[in-house]
């Protein structure tokens, strides 16, 4: 994947933690959003838990400073409201 995006999720699935955001600072939007789902997809096939990984992404999303509905999109495929709530739940959390 040759675009900022594909970079930034690649990377999130190869990551062993997320960084905090002073670390993410200089990477642009694309990245980092990849990187969220790249990222909480990791964790989801590590646990199992869509719930958890939503929470995850949720947090994430704050720290990093994306815009939370660009994010959330992705989670809205599996037409699961439970998963919304989780993503939202770590939102807010880390605000």
């Amino acid at each position: 994947m040759e675009n900022h995006f594909g970079k930034g999720l690649m990377a999130g699935m190869r990551a062993a933690q997320a960084d905090s955001a002073k670390n993410v600072a200089h990477f642009c939007t694309d990245y980092k959003r990849g990187f969220v789902l790249g990222f909480s997809h990791r964790m989801f096939e590590k646990t199992g838990d869509r719930q958890l990984s939503a929470w995850e992404a949720g947090i994430l999303t704050r720290r990093y400073g994306l815009d939370r509905d660009m994010v959330m999109d992705f989670f809205k495929e599996n037409q699961s409201s439970t998963i919304l709530r989780y993503f939202l739940a770590g939102y807010r959390l880390e605000g």
